[in-house]
């Protein structure tokens, strides 16, 4: 897993350079991002940091050239370690959660100063509920070559990752005294994200990411959180890209 945005790069060199008769833009990199070890948790790990976007010059639909601004399409990745309470917990005895990955779409429209986005994951692995989050970014070039992004995020979850992370099941309750909880579907959490990209030259680019999100109340009040967890979660990324030219005609 972690040597997949290697992987990409090394691809992207064999692929050329991006200029203006391409009809896309690829970037493809990685590095690291340390984060909750599972959503909720109050220990933190370091985990892969993919960076992979896709940035159309020509419209698929119609052929003609795109602007700088308008409607675009990356796909969105995250990693989740696995859970597992030791002898020593107090939730000792509920179940493992596997290691999970999720994948989806982000759908954005960016105007010169600001961006506007909602993303959409489904999990596998170790839950298999969806995830969807809305932001909106302001946008700053303070200098050559650098990009801030900065701005609110708000989250919502399904019943069945709620359920997976933060829920406790009748029969589970009974196993090891810990009272039921289900949480079902609803708000996840409320934060602020920013990212800094630095052109190093034409193609290549270096990427920081963090974040900040406090979950709900609803999550708040499940007894593994009230053990286990942190409302406040934080995460930070650094990582390198390659961009690249693709011409589909």
């Amino acid at each position: 897993m972690s040597r997949l945005p290697l992987a990409l790069v090394i691809l992207a060199l064999g692929l050329g350079s991006a200029h203006a008769a391409d009809d896309l833009t690829v970037t493809l990199g990685g590095g690291l991002k340390t984060e909750p070890g599972w959503d909720g948790s109050k220990s933190y790990v370091l985990s892969p940091f993919p960076i992979i976007g896709l940035r159309f010059l020509r419209s698929p639909l119609t052929g003609e050239p795109t602007t700088d601004t308008g409607f675009g399409v990356a796909p969105s990745f995250r990693y989740l370690e696995k859970r597992h309470f030791g002898a020593a917990s107090t939730m000792a005895g509920l179940p493992d959660v596997a290691t999970a990955f999720e994948a989806g779409l982000t759908v954005d429209y960016t105007d010169r100063n600001w961006r506007a986005f909602v993303t959409g994951r489904q999990g596998f692995g170790g839950h298999h509920g969806q995830i969807f989050e809305l932001g909106v970014d302001g946008i700053l070039r303070p200098i050559d070559r650098l990009t801030l992004e900065a701005g609110p995020r708000l989250s919502f979850a399904t019943g069945d990752y709620m359920r997976t992370y933060y829920g406790v099941s009748t029969a589970s309750s009974l196993a090891t005294g810990v009272p039921a909880y289900d949480p079902g579907t609803g708000f996840r959490g409320a934060g602020l994200a920013g990212r800094a990209t630095w052109d190093i030259d034409r193609n290549w680019l270096v990427r920081g990411d963090a974040s900040w999100t406090h979950l709900s109340d609803k999550i708040a009040s499940s007894p593994i959180m009230r053990a286990e967890g942190r409302r406040d979660q934080f995460s930070v990324g650094l990582g390198v890209a390659y961009r690249f030219g693709v011409n589909w005609r």
